[in-house]
């Protein structure tokens, strides 16, 4: 076993690239490939109206809340990686039969199937990171996870046009098959491998969540029961930062429309948002999360992105909305990553699955929300006291997750504590690293 980068914590890292990050990069850039064109796809080649591209768009976040906790409950004795592969096939056929698809009642059933295999990766991904991650580097691997999705947004945003340009609007569905495709391939030899490892050594090196629940109460009342607190407390904190997100993304281009800014201005302006975002969550956010914790992160950069809504409105020019879009992805991006932190720091070990469906659910709930209440207060009003409203949202976030969340414990300022999860990730198998994984 190679153990000479141990000691930095390199080898642990390269440890995580072929059944966690690469598979996270390869789907993350084949649900964001369809995005864009998905509007354009639905309005001009099936003839859908402009309620259908909205009902058919919004698909996937329906799948999502509705069935994420029933996933994670049907997951409660497949492995992660079992899981993972299931979800990604799914992926696969729903995209090859959204290709094939003539009608937008057909298209709405397949991509509402293929958000429930999407809420299934994600769950099985968070899974594998509270399982298999160790606490004090959960931040800086969940970062990179988030910095590489989000630049993996902007380049399959600029390949999307060229397909749909080129050779055909429908021709994306094969693209994100293709790419779910090769996902699937990254996860399942990774847990072949594993499984002829484990057959060698007569070690399972990834337990099931049936020998860490054995003897305990996995039903869904005794999770909620005994996990309401972290539901509610950081679980509110994430419902409402996935709805910020949302709605800045709404908010930006309205501003700047509102401003006469160009539709290539408008594209420039978003660009140069995702960019920040994505360079500070690469750079900054994972060591923070690590270094500081997860509340102390999590407080600043909320505060940041209230402001930046705070400001939006006076933003009457250009430059000054590219400077208030610099706010906002400072923000974002110190945060970059901070979900599936939080959700591998609180999911219970014996009930992994029904816990994270249960989350799922939670932090959905603003991302279907605030994004409405933005547009309804503008109808009614003004952009300016829209973004005001969505500000005020933001700060009384941060002064919750002042006063309501507990810190979750995936941060050390001991090298000792880095080392022994260092070491734990090199060693797996042996009785003292098994001691230390259940005590973290």
């Amino acid at each position: 076993m190679e153990t000479s980068n141990a000691g930095s914590g390199q080898f642990s890292m390269r440890r995580f690239v072929v059944p966690l990050i690469l598979p996270g990069l390869l789907q993350g850039k084949a649900q964001t490939f369809v995005t864009p064109m998905l509007p354009i796809f639905v309005a001009v080649d099936l003839g859908g109206s402009h309620g259908w591209v909205g009902l058919i768009a919004s698909a996937y976040a329906i799948a999502q809340f509705v069935g994420s906790t029933p996933v994670g409950v049907l997951m409660k004795h497949v492995h992660y990686a079992t899981a993972a592969c299931a979800s990604l096939a799914l992926l696969v056929a729903t995209a090859l039969l959204s290709f094939a698809a003539q009608s937008v009642v057909v298209l709405l059933a397949v991509r509402l199937a293929g958000g429930l295999g999407s809420s299934a990766f994600d769950i099985s991904r968070k899974a594998y990171i509270a399982a298999e991650v160790p606490p004090v580097q959960r931040g800086r691997v969940s970062a990179l996870l988030a910095s590489m999705q989000k630049w993996a947004i902007m380049i399959a945003a600029l390949l999307s046009g060229v397909v749909a340009q080129h050779v055909a609007t429908r021709g994306i569905f094969l693209v994100q098959a293709a790419l779910s495709f090769l996902a699937l391939v990254c996860i399942g030899s990774d847990a072949l491998c594993n499984r002829a490892k484990s057959a060698e050594s007569e070690v399972d090196d990834a337990p099931s969540e049936r020998s860490d629940g054995e003897g305990r109460d996995t039903s869904l009342r005794a999770v909620l029961r005994e996990n309401w607190r972290g539901l509610l407390g950081a679980g509110l904190y994430c419902a409402m930062l996935n709805g910020i997100r949302n709605t800045w993304m709404v908010a930006v281009p309205l501003q700047a429309h509102h401003i006469g800014l160009s539709k290539m201005g408008i594209g420039g302006v978003v660009a140069w948002y995702r960019a920040c975002d994505a360079t500070v969550t690469g750079l900054a956010a994972g060591h923070l999360m690590d270094r500081y914790g997860l509340k102390a992160t999590a407080i600043p950069s909320m505060l940041l992105m209230s402001l930046a809504f705070g400001l939006l409105a006076l933003a009457q020019s250009e430059l000054s909305l590219v400077l208030v879009a610099a706010v906002f992805g400072l923000g974002n991006g110190l945060c970059g990553g901070i979900l599936n932190a939080f959700a591998a720091g609180l999911t219970p070990r014996h009930a992994r699955t029904q816990f994270l469906g249960l989350w799922k659910t939670v932090t959905s709930v603003g991302g279907i929300c605030l994004p409405p209440l933005f547009g309804v207060v503008s109808d009614a009003s003004n952009l300016g006291l829209a973004s005001g409203v969505l500000a005020l949202c933001g700060f009384a976030t941060a002064a919750w997750t002042l006063l309501a969340v507990a810190e979750v414990g995936t941060h050390s300022t001991a090298p000792e504590a880095e080392a022994r999860s260092v070491a734990l990730v090199a060693n797996p198998a042996t009785p003292q690293s098994q001691s230390t994984a259940a005590s973290a």
